[in-house]
């Protein structure tokens, strides 16, 4: 057991959670294989083919890990509100054989701690019930802390009001306190501005080192946000002020945001500005991660929608478009010498091309299971519908080189055609206001791995933010809405992440290489041996 300091002073013992999990599933298979895959780990592991009897139980005796099923016969998004409800520590994986956009943003919007695909390998749920169960012993601690913090800053607050002779006396006491609790606390001299004393949380919230803060004036670091404060203290007695959001400044240029408690108290017959700030930055970039990945399921979901509508009417169109071209047809064989019912019978046939190439394209992104993929059919057809952007069409020039030696793989088409757009609109929106804009597409082989490469001029990546590309929420772009400009291509943080997740599945691995000011060159590496057809499946395509 490991070991934390109490109020007194001591140490105490970490009790850690029992390792105890509830699978809630529909099938009892499913139960029996979960507490076969766990029970080895030291588990304790029990069932509920119902949600009913599973919030029995969770009420009766609460699990730190919950697994459940996203489809059960009653409403698995009620159990699960329910649990976070009555117990906000305890950790719920969603899991389902068929996810849907819907579901994944209800998992989201209710608290659960991830949302996993069936079947899954026992090494991948062990790990996932491992980090639950992580998550739930460190929130548990994270409330402990809360609830003796609270209690601290009580006690602190008592104490800065009495006479100056008491405070001496709880001396000792006081700087333990202080010095532990965990929200920012600083003392700032009323007379001069500047900061008298502040504990490590404050350190934190500053960025700073000791020598950096001591007797520097407040305004250094929240830059006339306590202006206010400052000059009301000074003309009136005792008064107290809250403040739902300062942003505090380190020396290193970067921001954090938190809230504010502002008192005017006497220490030794001096007055001081009492500032104890707790830091909301982590909990407001939570926020806007949740806010942007709810735009993002929203923004699927809609295009989904499109795409549906899209191929209805296209297919609607397919009528008349050869009425109008058979009538075509009889007009050039009546009057052959209208020259101009060429120019309308190739138009025709170049409409019908995009139709075609549309209802094809919606019916492979429709299809969610494995089939043989023609790679160099799939960017082609992906460079044809990016031509739907203008930008794209008519001022990028652009460069096509696709080897022939490419065999066939076996995926999920919509896998590898949204990747393959994500890449390449991050490609086009990096070449915003260049002069310049070119973009190359290949696809050629390396050994055993298929390459696809897409090369741009646009304004490239700064090293630092190389590592950073495939985490997800972290873009180079203006967050979404908020361009400077009508036209500015903003983003979410989510396409790159996305590909990540979409390609990991087949082995894939990614190379960048990009520098300020000499655009980037961005490679997917297929393991073409690991993905192969089998030579049944491919006789059955091309039957």
């Amino acid at each position: 057991m490991s070991k934390l300091a109490s109020s007194d002073g001591k140490e105490r013992p970490r009790i850690m959670a029992e390792k105890r999990l509830l699978v809630v599933d529909d099938e009892d298979v499913v139960c029996q294989v979960v507490e076969g895959f766990l029970a080895h780990s030291g588990w304790a592991v029990d069932s509920s083919l119902t949600t009913a009897t599973a919030l029995k139980m969770h009420t009766e005796n609460p699990y730190p890990v919950i697994i459940l099923d996203v489809h059960m016969p009653d409403d698995s998004t009620d159990l699960l509100r329910k649990v976070k409800e009555a117990t906000p520590l305890s950790q719920v994986v969603m899991f389902t054989g068929d996810p849907s956009v819907a579901s994944a943003r209800d998992a989201v919007k209710y608290g659960a701690f991830d949302y996993l695909m069936k079947p899954l390998q026992r090494e991948e749920l062990a790990h996932e019930v491992s980090l639950a169960f992580d998550a739930f012993n460190l929130l548990t601690e994270r409330e402990s802390l809360r609830l003796e913090n609270a209690k601290y800053r009580k006690q602190l607050e008592e104490r800065l009001v009495v006479r100056s002779d008491q405070l001496r006396e709880s001396e000792l006491k006081y700087r333990a306190i202080f010095d532990r609790a965990a929200d920012a606390i600083l003392l700032v001299d009323l007379g001069t501005g500047k900061i008298a004393d502040f504990n490590i949380s404050a350190r934190k919230l500053l960025g700073a080192k000791a020598n950096e803060i001591a007797e520097q004036s407040i305004d250094h670091f929240v830059h006339g946000q306590l202006a206010m404060c400052l000059h009301e203290a000074k003309q009136d007695g005792h008064k107290e002020w809250r403040l739902q959001r300062i942003s505090f400044r380190s020396p290193d240029g970067t921001s954090r945001m938190a809230q504010v408690s502002v008192n005017k108290i006497e220490l030794e017959q001096r007055n001081y500005l009492q500032i104890v700030a707790r830091d909301m930055t982590d909990q407001i970039e939570l926020q806007q991660r949740t806010e942007l990945m709810e735009m993002e399921l929203i923004g699927e979901q809609r295009l989904a929608t499109i795409g549906l509508l899209a191929s209805g009417v296209a297919h609607n169109i397919n009528t008349p478009l050869m009425g109008i071209y058979g009538l075509a047809q009889v007009i050039k064989m009546k009057h052959p010498e209208i020259e101009d019912i060429d120019g309308v019978i190739a138009q025709v046939e170049r409409i019908n091309g995009i139709i075609r190439n549309l209802m094809w394209k919606s019916r492979q992104e429709s299809q969610q299971i494995a089939q043989p993929i023609d790679l160099n059919l799939l960017l082609s057809e992906e460079l044809k519908f990016l031509e739907a952007d203008l930008e794209f069409k008519h001022n990028v020039e652009k460069k096509i080189e696709l080897a022939d030696n490419i065999p066939p793989i076996m995926g999920k088409y919509s896998d590898f055609s949204q990747s393959v757009m994500n890449i390449c609109r991050n490609s086009l929106d990096a070449m915003y206001n260049c002069e310049k804009k070119q973009m190359e597409i290949r696809s050629f082989m390396k050994g055993d791995d298929i390459i696809i490469e897409v090369k741009d001029s646009g304004h490239g990546i700064a090293s630092e933010h190389l590592d950073k590309l495939f985490t997800p929420f972290f873009t180079t772009k203006p967050p979404m809405g908020r361009g400077t400009e009508a036209d500015e291509p903003t983003g979410t943080g989510l396409g790159l992440s996305t590909v990540q997740k979409l390609l990991s599945a087949y082995g894939c691995r990614f190379d960048v290489n990009s520098a300020p000011g000499k655009g980037t060159t961005f490679r997917i590496l297929i393991p073409a041996k690991l993905n192969a057809v089998e030579e049944s499946e491919l006789r059955d395509e091309m039957s």
